[in-house]
């Protein structure tokens, strides 16, 4: 198989309209970046439906964005200390599951002068592992693991990785504790009128903090369907 940074393109929107997020930069990467581990690739993805669907549409047809090398190029020119929120849709470069260092070496060296945060359904394993740790040893930038149990959270945060947990749309809770003792909060853009850039949870929080998005939109039965699989699956 092809490296997978020959075929994708990678898009910045350098003020979004995005009401969550505020008026900061964001990005796009092509679909083809996304595992097929991610329970909502095609199954409630919040990305794949709405105004952002045909953008992302676009830009994972190369009829939008630019190579990588040259989207790396543009986000080391964005102002200092600009909020960047990367993959709005989409995921980090990755070929038969493992993670493209020579991508996120590249990522690190661009980003280090913004408030840069990600996520990442990429599954966990040695090779991944290891590069994510690097890279939020080294950077100044998050890379966020998304999970859908509590257990895979409290796995991550177990090896030192900041994670997420998408939840049920029915969660009443506002904050609670993992099995491990780890804290979950739900996402503040979620509770109240806040935005991405007033926020910044994402990028920097306590190491045993849990961020947790409730499940949202047209599609949100779908998504609500895929953790209720997950969950069947996760160990007692």
């Amino acid at each position: 198989m092809p490296n997978i940074l020959d075929s994708l393109s990678f898009h910045i929107t350098k003020k979004s309209s995005n009401a969550k997020t505020g008026p900061i930069a964001v990005t796009t990467t092509g679909a083809q970046s996304c595992p097929d581990t991610c329970p909502f690739k095609s199954n409630g993805c919040y990305a794949s439906g709405g105004p952002l669907a045909l953008h992302w549409a676009a830009v994972t047809g190369g009829r939008r964005g630019s190579p990588w090398r040259e989207h790396l190029a543009a986000l080391q020119a964005l102002p200092d200390g600009q909020a960047l929120r990367l993959n709005q849709a989409g995921d980090l470069p990755a070929t038969n599951e493992r993670l493209s260092v020579r991508y996120l070496r590249g990522l690190r060296d661009a980003v280090q002068h913004l408030r840069c945060w990600t996520y990442s359904h990429h599954p966990l394993n040695r090779w991944n592992l290891k590069a994510l740790q690097w890279f939020n040893r080294t950077g100044s930038a998050t890379i966020n693991v998304s999970t859908e149990t509590e257990s895979a959270a409290d796995a991550a945060v177990a090896q030192g990785l900041p994670a997420v947990l998408t939840v049920n749309s029915n969660e009443t809770r506002k904050h609670w504790r993992t099995a491990a003792g780890n804290v979950v909060h739900v996402c503040p853009a979620q509770l109240r009128d806040t935005t991405c850039s007033d926020c910044m949870l994402c990028h920097k929080r306590g190491r045993r903090v849990i961020i947790a998005f409730l499940a949202h939109g047209n599609a949100k039965r779908r998504v609500n369907a895929a953790l209720a699989a997950k969950h069947q699956e996760a160990p007692c």
